[in-house]
């Protein structure tokens, strides 16, 4: 099996579920298998988002490349970032680091097309929802993304931030959420909802939704674990 390097800490609690459901996936091939080896980079998630609030880019990209390049020096032999936001320079972070990352956008995308649809909603932090980079690689599959008013916006960004984050999960910020994809389901007539946080999914599931959700974390995992057995 191929040695596993995640960034992970932005935020904390996603590395863990991933690391988690890494582990999980092995468990039924274990006496065949084993566990794979797994090395974890822990990027302090204050200063990753000092850096994208000031659109500092370049400064993001040689944190993360320097990070990824840690990884493989200790002998990671594919990569995958454990957040959704640093995807947005992936291709710039790649072009930097000689170890093999996995993009959690493609493979979301990618099921997506599986799919058949054709709307979708995005949810995320604000800077994931206000961003291009996920529908940047939605237009390969024309499937058009929705994102929340900006009121909506401030209400997630609170629950990812201040919450979740902190290991904290209300029943009312997941009502408050599943009230917005069905207000957005309404308006617009989307077919499914993408877990676009990492955190997201630590508070939501298919089983709270009567549209298709989408758990780009688990995907990721999926790609990571299929990569590492090739």
């Amino acid at each position: 099996m191929k040695k596993i390097g995640l960034i992970g800490g932005i935020g904390p609690e996603s590395t863990l579920d991933y690391y988690r459901n890494i582990i999980a996936a092995f468990r039924d091939s274990y006496e065949k298998t084993g566990f794979p080896e797994i090395v974890i980079e822990s990027i302090d998630l204050g200063n990753f988002n000092a850096l994208v609030d000031a659109g500092k880019w370049e400064a993001v990209i040689q944190l993360v490349a320097i990070r990824c390049e840690l990884l493989r020096r200790c002998g990671a032999e594919i990569g995958a970032m454990a957040s959704n936001t640093p995807h947005a320079v992936f291709d710039a972070i790649q072009a930097k680091t000689d170890l093999p990352l996995l993009s959690i956008v493609s493979v979301t995308a990618e099921y997506a097309r599986t799919l058949n649809v054709r709307s979708l909603c995005l949810l995320g932090t604000r800077f994931t929802m206000t961003s291009d980079y996920y529908q940047d690689e939605f237009d390969r599959y024309n499937i058009r993304l929705t994102t929340p008013e900006p009121e909506e916006i401030r209400r997630i960004q609170h629950i990812l931030m201040k919450e979740i984050e902190l290991g904290i999960i209300k029943d009312k910020s997941r009502s408050d959420l599943v009230a917005i994809i069905t207000r957005i389901k309404k308006a617009a007539g989307v077919e499914g909802v993408i877990l676009g946080c990492t955190e997201l999914p630590l508070i939501l599931s298919q089983k709270d939704l009567a549209i298709h959700c989408i758990n780009p974390s688990r995907l990721h995992v999926d790609a990571i674990v299929r990569e590492c057995m090739s």
